[in-house]
């Protein structure tokens, strides 16, 4: 089956899901909270536990095996205090093909939250992506970032159940092999009135413009759609409950 024709099935199975869902502080392409393509100063909730699966257009990842293969990326993030979110990511060349162990990259990811958003302040949240490795140097170390991201979220009963702006900061401080969101990014995050369950995402990656939408099924599956550079279908799923 053609590319095309697999995003519109995915496109339109997503916009007549039950309405029996509920909005959730939600995983990006990345694997950890965000929107489409960027993070965002929203954290998990606390003693949430997220499993995930997503699917990663080769298109705009030349660092990774040369961009030669699409990515399976599978993450676990977990909402630890109301204050700290902590993840871990796997990614894998899909079809490459070796005897050697190095063909996952492994990467850990920390994001604190030093300021609550409040009636007038964005919150504010501090994050660490691929800051760890036990290789030595820099070339084991991908999809690396250091960054600090703003968001607000506003309320418009007429119009949007919410509209949330996100603007961040990312820096190359850390050695890597490769990087996200070296620069400044941004995006907007709306959720229709009486739709409380479909999130509608634009977002600047520091590198280029993404576009998804992302659903929430029964408080627990999440389902991830949409385009990087406007032109590559990525997309997946995960699941979220909250530990005792």
């Amino acid at each position: 089956m053609k590319p095309g024709i697999t995003a519109i099935r995915l496109f339109l199975f997503l916009l007549f899901v039950p309405v029996t869902t509920m909005p959730a502080f939600c995983q990006s392409t990345a694997g950890f909270s965000g929107y489409f393509g960027i993070p965002s100063a929203e954290l998990s909730p606390d003693k949430s536990l997220t499993i995930g699966y997503h699917q990663l257009n080769n298109k705009y990842y030349d660092g990774f095996y040369h961009g030669k293969y699409d990515l399976d990326v599978g993450y676990i993030d977990l909402g630890y205090l109301p204050v700290m979110e902590i993840g871990i990511r796997i990614t894998r060349p899909r079809g490459f093909q070796t005897d050697k162990k190095t063909t996952w990259d492994r990467m850990i990811a920390l994001r604190g939250l030093p300021l609550k958003e409040s009636r007038y302040f964005p919150a504010v949240v501090v994050g660490f992506q691929g800051f760890y490795t036990t290789a030595k140097g820099k070339g084991a170390s991908y999809f690396n970032s250091t960054y600090i991201v703003l968001t607000k979220n506003f309320h418009f009963k007429k119009v949007f159940r919410n509209l949330g702006l996100t603007a961040g900061y990312g820096s190359d401080i850390i050695p890597a092999n490769t990087y996200q969101y070296i620069g400044f990014f941004g995006g907007v995050k709306i959720t229709p009135q009486h739709l409380d369950f479909l999130e509608l995402m634009m977002d600047y990656d520091a590198d280029k413009w993404n576009a998804g939408i992302r659903v929430t099924i029964l408080k627990h599956l999440i389902l991830l759609a949409g385009y990087e550079g406007l032109d590559a279908f990525s997309g997946g799923l995960s699941y979220r409950f909250t530990l005792p």
